[in-house]
């Protein structure tokens, strides 16, 4: 994918330092989906947008689906942009697509986004916080990027998107189908479709502190002890009611800080229920049960099983376990089961000949059971 250039190399010399464009990464690479069919997609998610640079109500209209056929008919014939987030989500076809970019970990991957653009649409110069891999899939886009810093007085103002004022491209490259361009969290972009064109982004998750933090203590209130109230049973007369003593202060201080999960473990556990938390612009998976009996049956009959596309799985090990946490679900494993559960992370359909002599340990089967039964995985048609 990177030429001459290992993975390991990518790593150590561009990934989340500087950009890089690869010529024909994807040699006669044909996009799986068409533009007919991703403005059909359009009309079903509210993830889809339209970028209207010229020809909306003012520059750099943005207009929200779900979409009809009017919105796509009502359209100027030049400058707007359709983008769809989450697409890897709806087609297994697109889900592939991700498939070489799992050198870096399933966790740390966000979604596949795929734009078509007529002939001058553009998003505008911006900055993206997060990596980003660039696929040219159709038609040709001119890319150009620069150093100079992002400030925060050099967006216009009044807009929903993020578009810089003050933009002076330092390279710039014209890219064909099969193409692909990295780009480092900040690093100022600006693309341009010189034709009718589609590109693949494939983004990756980089939350922020605040989010993470506001994520933990939002999951911290369930917890029962933290309904305890402040007390302070051996206070004795004070001088001046309007000081908050420095006994009060550590005690408060020692009150909150309680509070927080106080141990490594606690916060390992909560981390993989964060990371695997299905994304919140997904519908919640309904899966059927199926009972243990027709599970053997399936299994007896070499079914293939399908991992669901928003599935989010992920394990890590600690001391002598294997905690697996599947769409926020924890299961504690012994780690003598690591090879299989290594193989259900890695793989997205599972077939017989490769899981049956798994299956012969109870604790697999149940494993595998479970997982169907909640809809990580479904019987492949």
């Amino acid at each position: 994918m990177f030429g001459d250039i290992s993975v390991e190399e990518f790593l150590r010399d561009y990934w989340q330092k500087k950009p890089l464009l690869i010529r024909n990464a994807f040699p006669n690479f044909q996009s799986p989906i068409t533009q007919d069919e991703l403005a059909g997609l359009a009309c079903e998610t509210d993830t889809a947008r339209i970028v209207i640079e010229q020809g909306g109500a003012h520059p750099w209209e943005v207009r929200h689906g779900a979409f009809d056929d009017d919105d796509f008919s009502n359209l100027p014939a030049t400058h707007w942009t359709l983008l769809v987030n989450d697409t890897d989500q709806h087609l297994p076809e697109l889900k592939a697509v991700m498939e070489p970019f799992r050198f870096i970990p399933d966790w740390r991957i966000d979604d596949l986004m795929i734009s078509f653009a007529v002939e001058g649409g553009s998003v505008g110069p911006h900055v993206d916080a997060y990596d980003v891999f660039l696929l040219q899939a159709q038609g040709q886009r001119r890319w150009q990027i620069t150093t100079q810093p992002a400030h925060p007085d050099n967006f216009l103002p009044d807009l929903e998107l993020r578009i810089m004022r003050d933009f002076q491209a330092e390279q710039e490259w014209i890219v064909e189908p099969g193409d692909l361009l990295y780009l480092p969290p900040n690093v100022p972009h600006y693309g341009v479709a010189l034709n009718e064109c589609m590109t693949y982004s494939i983004g990756f998750r980089a939350p922020s502190q605040a989010d993470m933090l506001e994520k933990l203590l939002e999951d911290s209130l369930e917890d029962a002890r933290l309904q305890q109230r402040f007390a302070d049973p051996e206070r004795i007369p004070q001088a001046n009611p309007g000081e908050l003593t420095t006994v009060d202060m550590d005690r408060l201080i020692d009150f909150v800080v309680d509070a927080l999960p106080q141990d490594e473990q606690s916060l390992q556990l909560w981390l993989g229920k964060y990371l695997t938390i299905p994304k919140g612009n997904t519908q919640p998976i309904e899966a059927e049960p199926v009972s243990r009996s027709e599970f053997s049956r399936l299994v007896r009959h070499k079914k293939r099983f399908e991992k669901s596309l928003d599935t989010r799985i992920l394990y890590f090990l600690s001391a002598s376990n294997l905690h697996l946490f599947a769409n926020g679900n924890h299961y504690l494993i012994d780690t003598q089961h690591l090879q299989f559960i290594e193989y259900l992370c890695q793989t997205s359909v599972l077939l017989h000949k490769d899981y049956a002599h798994f299956l012969t340990q109870e604790v697999s089967f149940d494993t595998l059971h479970e997982l169907l039964s909640i809809g990580v995985f479904s019987v492949r048609k």
